[in-house]
């Protein structure tokens, strides 16, 4: 394998992995919770690369550097029509970042596309940007899973996107057409101002990108955090209640052993089982203080819970809820109180409400399920609520605030409804 095999092959992995990351960064939607299935076409992806360097084949090349996106959202995408889209702007930003700067270093520097070591397709300007983009994108994507950032684009950050990739065309056509008519000296001059302007609102808009949703995230940990303390509260009312009509229980207790004694005595023992069973079925002594054995959880399904009995709604628990540790108290709250809110306002109304919370540990990820009682089917498409007003105002409330914890896990949630039962299945990877 020559050197110029290698640089050519390192490029190409570099132009690649800037792809796949604006992809997935920024674009998709509905990506696996199977990361190894990425880090697998990754894999596959440079040894393809390294065949391709030693047997010399450029359409092995092309192949395996256009196809990697497909290859991600069949392989590794839920929402995959929506994403097979998004490969469009992916490419756009890839043009606007990676390719833009290999014409517009040749137009300031006034030199001529240099192979870089004899390499024809390549150029030092070209690599060393490369470089810098690749390193500049590990870096946002590390701070990003850090501070637990999501980048995706919504649809107007798209479309701002593009406007700004035709004001960048423009530039540069621009610069082509004024050196050739402007003196030397101001040419140069309007070459750098219309880079410099480019640069900034480039670096403007990723600053943005980042900032804003640091923003976002911080704002919406404020507001999990103050419903949090608010369910605290509750749940001390709720405690101090639950001590009261215990006391008031034990107090009445006495009295009824006595007649349970008397009923003994005079051999009463139809009318003493059917005493026992009407008092064996006291609110007070078949509740459960202890649910799932996260004290966050236990709160919020307690205040959920004391509600549902006041409107007729059952609600069971049932499962394996000791993963639940490995989340913040905070983000449990917020992922419970705003599953057992839409539960309660979609069942309110179906002819047998109940709700049912079940928690598994599988060998990879973890699943919280919610299902309820509707009154009728609810449509459910593209993983969101399409319905009437009505039934939307039951099941849309909370499910962004939802949607943002779960991506803090690296998460996801699919909605399901099927014979007037809607179900809200959660999935948390384990950590590897």
């Amino acid at each position: 394998m020559t050197a110029a095999n290698i640089l050519v092959s390192i490029s190409n992995v570099m132009a690649s992995l800037i792809i796949l990351f604006y992809y997935l960064l920024f674009f998709v939607k509905g990506c696996t919770h199977h990361i190894r299935r990425l880090l697998s076409i990754i894999v596959v992806f440079l040894v393809i690369q390294i065949i391709a360097s030693i047997i010399d084949v450029d359409p092995l090349v092309t192949i395996s550097v256009l196809g990697i996106l497909p290859v991600v959202d069949i392989l590794c995408c839920r929402n995959r029509i929506y994403n097979l889209f998004m490969i469009i702007p992916a490419f756009l930003f890839y043009a606007l970042t990676a390719i833009f700067p290999m014409f517009l270093i040749p137009l300031i520097t006034r030199n001529s596309f240099d192979e870089l070591y004899g390499v024809s397709s390549l150029t030092l300007p070209g690599f060393i940007w490369d470089l810098s983009l690749t390193v500049l994108l590990i870096g946002t994507y590390a701070l990003c899973r850090r501070r637990k950032i999501d980048l995706r684009l919504k649809f107007l950050e798209v479309a701002g996107f593009l406007v700004f990739f035709i004001f960048a065309l423009f530039m540069l056509l621009s610069m082509g057409v004024y050196n050739n008519t402007l003196e030397y000296e101001l040419s140069i001059l309007f070459d750098l101002l219309a880079t410099f302007f480019m640069l900034a609102i480039f670096l403007a808009y990723w600053s943005y990108l980042i900032i804003a949703r640091d923003r976002a995230n911080k704002k919406r940990d404020a507001d999990h955090a103050q419903k949090y303390l608010a369910m605290q509260i509750e749940s001390l009312e709720l405690e101090e209640t639950n001590r009261q009509e215990i006391k008031i229980l034990k107090h009445d207790l006495r009295n009824h052993l006595q007649v349970i004694q008397e009923m003994c005595s005079t051999h009463q023992y139809v009318q003493m089982e059917s005493y026992i069973s009407e008092l064996s079925g006291h609110p007070m002594l078949s509740k459960s203080f202890n649910i799932t054995g996260n004290q966050a959880a236990d709160t919020v399904i307690s205040i959920k819970k004391a509600y549902a009995d006041n409107v007729g709604i059952r609600l069971t628990c049932d499962g394996n809820f000791a993963w639940l540790n490995n989340l913040s108290s905070i983000d449990v709250c917020a992922v419970f109180s705003n599953l057992l809110d839409n539960a309660l306002a979609g069942s309110k109304d179906a002819a047998d409400p109940y709700i049912t919370i079940k928690g598994n540990d599988h060998a990879h990820f973890y699943t919280l399920i919610v299902s309820n009682h509707v009154p009728k089917n609810i449509r459910i498409k593209n993983n969101s609520v399409k319905t009437s007003k009505g039934d939307k105002k039951h099941h849309g409330l909370g499910l962004s605030s939802i949607g943002s914890v779960i991506r803090k896990y690296n998460g996801s949630y699919t909605l399901k409804c099927e014979d007037l039962v809607f179900c809200v299945q959660v999935v948390f990877p384990k950590s590897s």
